[in-house]
């Protein structure tokens, strides 16, 4: 799995309560694995790639 605009394989999530807190994970393997505290991710989490302007749905990363 990869950006689908960039191929970058790092990314992040906001914390819903507070959008200037967020979550960087990398892809490995198909799984998050994130650099702080895991996270939980479902298909539907809004996902940003840490490379370029690309967000949208866990479940569009090819």
């Amino acid at each position: 799995m990869k950006c689908p605009v960039c191929g970058s394989q790092n990314f992040f999530l906001k914390d819903p309560a507070d959008e200037y807190e967020t979550y960087e994970f990398r892809l490995e393997k198909d799984q998050p694995v994130f650099t702080a505290e895991p996270q939980e991710v479902l298909p539907e989490t809004e996902t940003y790639c840490n490379r370029c302007s690309w967000k949208g749905a866990f479940k569009l990363l090819k």
